[in-house]
């Protein structure tokens, strides 16, 4: 029998995911990186998201064991922080703060480069093959009326000879850059259709050593902090997550083009100009050990491969390369390692060879897509500036999530339901049970009732645990 040989374009997390999936069904795989990786932790060229906060979501977290034995292991020991955002977050909602209800679930926060580093280590010590600094140019195949990819064209980077590199599959997943509408076009093939909704977001975020517990005042209880912007009115919203080494990674988001400064003292106006001032005070006791980092790359984007005009066979794209979202939603990461496990199911269905394969996982991994892709892009619908289509239902949601996040602040059995939800842990369907749609009715009479008798004014700073 013929030996099966799939390559993966991209090493950042969607293609390390895919390739540790595919070498369990497939001979060999090829891992193609256009850039090099550092030695250890370090920066990462192609990777504009990696100075800003990060989060693991619990699926992601169980997922990426999956794929990587040892993964948990090697991120407890290089100082993964692990907390129950329920019990260990300071979040200002839109309507007030969140109670401190317990969620049962970890959120894990580390930097994007150590995250990354653990990740490619434990690729490296399996058989996959993984090729530094070669840029794919093309894809190999045949036109006509059913098109089949037989490969890729590349460089090397270096200045060396042209590549022809063959394979039964290839993954694209080369990310929000992803050039593989334009070779696919190349071939024959009518590009996937796609979606986008762009609420005109930026990030701005800076590094802080964390203080020394001893300055850490009494009453503060939090070991995180959130603070939602409040559209309309307040386009800017804040976030300080915990990081190994005892750093803080504080991150201003901004909406509707009101992009966070990029200079420290406008970093720190804006800081204390959110809603509340936790963050501003906090890293008022922290020292700054680096600049302020800025990237604007945060559209929602949908390339709708699962629905392609063209058929085409021997490829597919996953992730990043399909489906973006704005990153401010932490959904990236977890997304990843979930199209990893599609991709790995459906070629055990299917079979490696199978001319179906591209086509079959592109429909698997649209499921996954649905419901981060109706958070992140539903949420920045609702910021006066964003462009992208809006459905006939979204008025109905709008209003019934909006009632749903009031109701977590205060009701530990929705609030943890919904955060099955977020977490990936169940299906979005669940946020419409009817006896949780009945409880969370419930509670918006309740709190309507609160207002007409006078309503309650939102504290500055976090209530007392």
């Amino acid at each position: 029998m013929a030996r099966t040989r799939a390559i993966v374009i991209g090493g950042s997390m969607a293609g390390l995911c895919a390739a540790a999936a595919l070498r369990r069904s497939f001979d060999e795989v090829t891992l193609i990186e256009r850039d090099a990786y550092p030695e250890g932790v370090g920066e990462r060229a192609g990777v504009p998201q990696a100075r800003h906060v990060h989060a693991l979501l619990t699926r992601g977290w169980i997922e990426l064991d999956r794929l990587f034995p040892g993964f948990q292991a090697r991120m407890r020991a290089a100082g993964v922080q692990e907390l129950d955002s329920g019990l260990d977050f300071a979040s200002l909602r839109r309507t007030g703060w969140q109670g401190r209800l317990a969620i049962r679930q970890g959120l894990y926060l580390m930097t994007r480069n150590q995250t990354e580093a653990i990740v490619r280590g434990l690729l490296r010590e399996t058989a996959v093959e993984v090729r530094e600094r070669i840029e794919v140019t093309g894809l190999l195949g045949s036109r006509g009326g059913r098109a089949r990819v037989t490969g890729v064209t590349a460089r090397a980077r270096d200045g060396g000879a042209q590549l022809q590199l063959s394979a039964d599959l290839v993954v694209d997943a080369s990310g929000r850059g992803s050039r593989a509408p334009a070779w696919l076009e190349a071939l024959g093939v009518r590009a996937p259709e796609e979606s986008e909704v762009d609420s005109f977001a930026g990030y701005s975020s800076r590094w802080f050593r964390r203080p020394d517990a001893s300055r850490w005042p009494a009453g503060w209880w939090w070991k995180g902090a959130w603070v939602d912007p409040d559209p309309p009115r307040q386009l800017m919203g804040g976030a300080l997550f915990p990081v190994e080494g005892d750093r803080w990674i504080c991150t201003l988001f901004g909406f509707s083009r009101q992009y966070p400064p990029t200079d420290d003292e406008g970093f720190s106006r804006a800081l204390r100009a959110l809603r509340s001032p936790v963050i501003a005070e906090a890293v008022a006791l922290g020292e700054p050990i680096s600049p302020v980092y800025a990237t604007r790359s945060m559209s929602n984007r949908y390339r709708h491969y699962e629905r392609m005009p063209d058929r085409v066979e021997g490829f597919t794209a996953l992730g990043d390369s399909a489906c973006v979202y704005n990153p401010i939603y932490g959904q990236g990461m977890t997304v990843s390692a979930l199209c990893a496990r599609a991709l790995e199911e459906t070629v055990a269905q299917v079979g490696p060879s199978n001319p179906a394969l591209g086509r079959a996982f592109s429909v698997a991994q649209a499921k996954v897509f649905a419901a981060p892709w109706a958070l992140a892009a539903g949420n920045d619908l609702r910021f006066p500036a964003t462009v992208g289509k809006r459905a006939p239902i979204a008025a109905f949601l709008k209003v019934y999530t909006d009632a749903l996040g009031d109701a977590c602040l205060d009701d530990e059995e929705i609030h943890r339901r919904a955060m099955e939800v977020f977490y990936m842990l169940k299906p979005a369907h669940g946020l419409f049970a009817p006896d949780l749609v009945a409880r969370v009715v419930a509670g918006a009479v309740r709190r309507r009732l609160r207002e007409l008798a006078g309503g309650a004014v939102i504290p500055a700073m976090p209530p007392a645990s």
